[in-house]
Parts: structure tokens; sequence; C-alpha cells
């Protein structure tokens, strides 16, 4: 009776925690489809789409991933193969379930796969946290803890909603996977349970690609249990078989993993439970005084081999490490590298920025990490604390990480409640865990309101990547006329932001992509942009050995495209005037001051960096702070508006540049009404209220006329209306599409508006 009462109650709990587990991935998925309640959707951001693309050669290659054809869209004239390094996993999976329906649903059934597959991680991400946690504590209250915060935290809402396929988030699942099975094997003393922890880790590696982290937080976890005295030969069996299990998994990858190849991995993953098994055999066989002072030898051993290592790396010039980890390592290296200093994600992150991200998780965490150091000393646990430690730094340093970071601070913020709870519960206190439990409901409510809001967004291409919630397809045109009125081996410059887009929407060769593997090509193309015509014809032709339209070694099309806000202001329903930008303060009301939401800020700030150009010889720097310091004794609101319509305050080389050029002809191209210069409008009147037009006659822009580049194509769509002074303003999305022609050809525009 005893014993069939034991597993009533444990079918009980079982039953309990399939329930609100499964109510908190309900709650999770919910969270992160909002969207689809006032938005249309399709696959989100920019990486998204080439993994789809992958995806989609992957099933035309019937499920093969060693049978893919090279990518010759990528990177001309280098051309790039598919993801076959650190990231092919992620397009392998969803093919692998989509070959089944494939000649049913044709590349529908690997589209719609690619835009739900996030949205099924967003509910296995709660199971893992919950299973890691619980395994780790024996605490279901932590695992549910760990669970909640998964679900509801705005850190997995930013790139994890429908339509993302964001890589970390998939390593940051399968890392706590393999805890949990690590966990799993330590606690019953059942090695086998390597084998599926091996899984893991090899799925981790193919689709995040993080194995070198993997493997550095392992094997600083191995020396430490070491020296903490926890080692054991159960620890020692189960590395060794889930490194095996991963080492041979990964071996069947196409190509290489991460910076090393699967041979190093394998080594790597190896060595670690090698260690082990040297500290247990010199237990055995050394002196007891000699074995209290071994892991003071084998600490200096190791500090003395790393010195010798990174000493032998700067003499020898040799990168052992790869740049983006590095940055972490040494936050002052990203500042060497100028792409670097223009990524959002490679930035470091103040405090108040990860609070925000993570939340009350944050700060739990540090208490985990704390327990699990002095309480929790097994191989699982001291793993997740290295995790821990270097994860929450990393993304400090950089941001991208954090969708994976999550994952680790919610399981270590799921063991300090447990172990809080514990120790409440051992001393019979009732009122604390109550009241420590809702303060962290009511926070995690704070997090869950914080993840609705910023879920409610339609994806970036449906809004042509603004931060407005409306839809604008000014993008799609620009693409669908591009994979509809192009020839297939045309040939598309633009920023790099965009390659993905053009890439696998518009199914063109293009010049650079969003992973922005060759800095070389980036940097040429910002040059591109910010010198005049004349450069850009020389690099067509000198470096890619391309030629205009019309040209006797003409070979193939070569297309420009770029996209900004445009505002047409329009006094007492007259003929329009045109400015470049939107209203710096909109959606207020339009003072004839602009700024830029596209390549004309990028153009100021990404490109002058990345091509070693001075900011000033393109902005008036000068100009911008005396105005606003001038306007600031009078009006405090119109200070602040100047000084951020810096990127329209062109001096006469932005003006003459390529960029430039091409936003002023293109908007003349419309034949809608002239281009109004920005900075026209009379201060003194504005700083008055005297004035009650901002058309200014004088100050209209003169026809540009590019010789060798001339309009193809412009999409342009409106994102709103506005009031203005003297009339109202209509703000639009424009994408804009040059080709590369000879002078005397002639080519009329196709303008397509909503």
């Amino acid at each position: 009776m005893q014993s069939t009462s034991i597993l009533a109650r444990i079918d009980k709990f079982k039953f309990l925690d399939a329930i609100i587990i499964g109510s908190l991935a309900l709650f999770s998925i919910l969270i992160r489809i909002i969207s689809i309640t006032a938005f249309p959707q399709t696959i989100n951001g920019f990486d998204s789409w080439y993994l789809f693309y992958n995806a989609l050669l992957i099933v035309k290659a019937g499920g093969n991933w060693y049978a893919v054809p090279p990518d010759v869209h990528a990177w001309f004239p280098w051309g790039y193969f598919i993801e076959l390094e650190n990231t092919i996993g992620l397009p392998f999976l969803v093919a692998l379930f989509s070959v089944p329906f494939y000649s049913i649903f044709g590349q529908n059934i690997v589209y719609t796969l690619t835009l739900v597959s996030p949205i099924v991680l967003d509910g296995i991400g709660v199971v893992a946290a919950f299973l890691a946690v619980e395994s780790i504590t024996n605490s279901r209250v932590g695992g549910y803890i760990a669970a909640a915060i998964t679900a509801f935290t705005p850190s997995l809402t930013y790139k994890n909603i429908l339509g993302s396929l964001p890589k970390t988030s998939w390593g940051g699942v399968f890392v706590l996977f393999t805890i949990y099975f690590l966990s799993l094997a330590i606690k019953k003393k059942k090695p086998l349970y390597g084998i599926p922890a091996g899984i893991m880790i090899f799925l981790a590696n193919i689709t995040w690609g993080g194995y070198t982290y993997i493997d550095i937080s392992l094997a600083i976890a191995a020396f430490l249990i070491v020296l903490f005295n926890k080692n054991d030969e159960i620890s020692a069996k189960t590395l060794t078989i889930s490194g095996i299990t991963a080492a041979f998994l990964t071996s069947l990858s196409p190509n290489t993993i991460g910076f090393m190849s699967e041979v190093a991995h394998g080594l790597a993953l190896l060595i670690i439970p090698l260690f082990l098994y040297l500290d247990l055999y010199l237990r055995r066989v050394l002196p007891k005084d000699i074995v209290d002072s071994k892991n003071i030898v084998i600490g200096a051993a190791i500090i003395l081999l790393v010195s010798l290592v990174v000493l032998g790396s700067v003499a020898f010039k040799v990168q052992l490490i790869p740049s983006r980890y590095y940055a972490i390592i040494n936050p002052f290296f990203q500042f060497t590298v100028p792409i670097d200093r223009t990524v959002a994600e490679y930035i470091p992150q103040s405090i108040a920025a990860m609070i925000q991200d993570f939340g009350i998780g944050l700060f739990l965490s540090i208490i985990g990490i704390y327990f699990l150091l002095t309480r929790k000393q097994d191989m699982a646990g001291i793993w997740l604390v290295v995790l821990g430690a270097a994860s929450i730094y990393g993304t400090s340093e950089q941001p991208y990480l954090f969708n994976y970071t999550i994952y680790i601070v919610a399981a270590l913020a799921g063991v300090a409640v447990a172990e809080l709870f514990s120790r409440f519960m051992e001393r019979k206190i009732r009122i604390a865990p109550i009241l420590m439990l809702t303060l962290i409901g009511v926070a995690l409510l704070a997090d869950a309101g914080i993840a609705v809001e910023a879920s409610y967004a339609p994806q970036a291409l449906i809004n042509s990547s603004t931060s407005y919630l409306t839809t604008n397809y000014a993008w799609i045109s620009a693409l669908d006329w591009i994979n509809q009125n192009t020839p297939n081996n045309a040939f598309i410059l633009s920023w790099w932001d965009y390659g993905y887009w053009i890439h696998a929407v518009g199914n063109r060769t293009v010049i650079d992509e969003n992973n922005t593997l060759n800095g070389t090509q980036i940097k040429l193309m910002a040059e591109m942009f910010l010198n005049n015509e004349s450069f850009a014809v020389n690099v067509l032709e000198n470096d890619f050995h391309l030629y205009p339209y019309g040209n006797p070694n003409y070979t193939r099309p070569v297309y420009i495209v770029a996209y900004d806000a445009v505002t047409e202001y329009i006094v007492n329903n007259q003929y329009p005037v045109w400015f470049i930008g939107y209203p710096t303060n909109f959606p207020g009301t339009f003072i004839g001051y602009t700024t830029s939401l596209g390549d004309i800020a990028k153009a100021i700030g990404a490109m002058t960096t990345i091509a070693g150009y001075n900011t000033n010889s393109y902005v008036n720097t000068t100009y911008i702070n005396e105005t606003a310091s001038y306007a600031a004794q009078y009006n405090s609101q119109l200070a602040s508006i100047i000084a951020n319509s810096l990127p329209m305050a062109w001096t006469p080389k932005t003006y003459n540049s390529l960029i430039g050029s091409m936003f002023i002809e293109a908007i003349q191209s419309l034949n809608q009404g002239p281009v109004q210069a920005p900075f026209s409008i009379s201060l003194s009147q504005l700083l008055q209220s005297s004035s009650t037009s901002l058309y200014n006659p004088n100050a209209l822009l003169p026809r540009v006329n590019l010789m060798y580049f001339k309009p193809v194509y412009i999409a342009l769509f409106p994102l709103s209306v506005t009031n203005a002074l003297g009339g109202e303003a209509i703000v639009y999305i424009m994408v804009y599409i040059y080709q590369f022609v000879m002078p005397n050809v002639i080519i009329p525009p196709t303008i397509s508006t909503a």
C-alpha cells in the first residue's frame, strides 16, 4: 500500500508538472505570435531569410547536406558556399522536416516551417529550463521559476517572434538539455546519459556554432571540480561518452564547424575527460601530502601552458580565437575593427539595458552562482556557473548574445529560488517564501508586458525595416521588381544590411551580405557610396571588370539599391516640395527639419567609419552645434530638433557623393515637384513663430543627372501623414534602383506607389 501511495504521489507531481510547464510554454508561444492579430506574417529580420534560402537548397538536394550546390549569389565575384560551417544545422533541421512534404507543397512547406520553427523553440525552451533546474536542485519550485522567466522574458521576443530563426537561442536550449542529461548521469550514476548529452552538444554546435565557447567552458568547469575535489569516476565517464558522441556526430557534418576542424573539436572534447582521469589516477597513486597540493601544481601548469600558447600566437601572428570571441575577452579590440564599431549588436550595453532584457532573473542569477559554487559542486552545476559568468559578461560586451544568455540566466535564477525556498522550508519560515514568490511573480508580469509590447510589431520586411507599427511595402515592391525584371545574372550593389533580402528574396547576386564575412568588400561599397560617380565607375570597371549597359565590353547588368524616408510638403493643395529624410520630430508638426532612418544616416555614420573617412567632411557638425546652442537660448525643443537633424547637414562633398546624388535625382525623377535643400528654413522666423510656410524658392536643388547611373525603379510607399507649418507633410519610404549604363542610354524609370 505504501509503495502504491508513493507511485500515485509521483504520478500526481508529473501531471502537475505537465500542466504548469505546458501552460507556461503555451503563454510563451502566444506572447511571440501576438503580431498576427494586426500584421501580415513573413520571415522576420535579415539572417532568417538566408537560413530559409539554405534550407530550400538542402531540400532541393533531397535533404542531403553533402550534395548542396555552391551558392554563387553571395559576395560577388567570390561566391560563398551554403552555410557549411557553423550554422548549417538550423536550415538542415528545417529541411529535414520539409522533405517528406516537399513533393506536395513545394517550397511553401519550407517557408511555413521556417516561419513557425521559432515558436516551437519558444515552447521547447520553457521545458528545457524546467528540466535543467529541476534535475540540478530536485526542486520543482526552482524549475517552475526558470520556466516562467523563460516564458515571459522580453529577451526572447526581439528576435524570437514568429518568422525568426535565432541561432543563439537554439544553442541555448540545446545547452540546457545537455546540462539536464549530465545532471541525470551524475545523480543516477549512469554515464550512458552522456549519449543524449553528446547529441545535444552536437545539435548546439551545428545550429549555433558556439562550439569554442562550449569546449572552453566545459574545460574550465572540469578544472574547477578538480580544484574543489569533487571529481569522480561518473563525471569522467559521462564526459567521455558525451565527448565521443558529440565528436563523432559533428565529424559527419560537411566542411568545418566554427574556426577549427571537426577533428580538433573532437580532441578538445576528449582532452577534458582525460584531464579528469588524470586527476583520479594521481589521487590514487600519489601520497596524501602531495595530493593535497596537486591542485596548485595543476593550476600552475595550466596557467603556464596558456601563457605559452598566447605568447606563441603573438610571436607567430597566429589568431587562435575568432575576432568575435576575442572582442569579448578584450573589449578594447573591437574598437580597432571599424565594422564592429558600427554594428549595434557588437557595441557594449549598459547595466540598465541588461536589466531591461533579463529583469529580476539577472539579480537572481548572481545568487544562483553563489549557491552552485558553495553547495552544488558537481560537473553539471559548475558548468552552469561557468556558462553563466561567461554569458552575462559576454552579453554586456556584445549584446547579440542576449537571446542565448537568457536561458542560462533563467536556469541560474531557478537554482537561486530553489535554494532559498528550501532554506525557508527547512527553517519552517512560511511568510518569506510567499513574499519572495509574489515579488518574482509581479516582476515577471512586468516582463511579460514588455514582451507583449515588443512582440506587437510587424516583421522588418513588412514595414521596410522602420520602427513604426505599420505596414510599408516599399522594400517588398523593390525586391519583387528585382526578382521579376532583372536578368538572372544581374549583380546588385547595396549596403550590407540588405544583402540577404536581395540574395534570398530577389534571388540575385550581391556584393555584400549581413554575415559581414568580407570586410574589404563592405569597405569598398562604403567608398563607392561616399565618393562621386566617377569613383564608382572606376571600381566597377577596374576592380570587378563590369561595364555599363551599352558598352562593347558589357557582360552582365549592374544595379545599385538604397533606401530612406522622403517627405512631400504640400502648401494649401498647391504643387508639392520634397525634402530628403523625414521630420526630425515625427509624428509632430513638420517645421522643415528632417533626419534619416535609412542609408543616409548609415552613410554619415557606419560608412564613413568603415571607409576611414572624416565624418565632418560629410556633415557640418560645427554649424549644427552652433545653431542648436543658439536656439537653446529661446526654445529647447527646437534646439533638440536641430541637433537630431545632423545626418541632413550636408556639405558639398555629400551633395556630390553617389548616394547623395542618387537620392536627389530619384526624387526629381518622380516629376512631382522640386527638392528643397535641408536647413533652408529661416531660424529667426521659427523662433519668432512668424513663419507661415516652409517653402523657400531660393533653396531648391538644381537638377541632378548622373551620367553612368540611371534610376530604373522607384518604390514610393507612404508611411504617414502629419501636420506641417503652413500645410501638411506626407512621409514616404523610398527604395530606389539604379542601373549602370552608358551616358547615351535612356531608361525611363518605373515608379511604384501604394
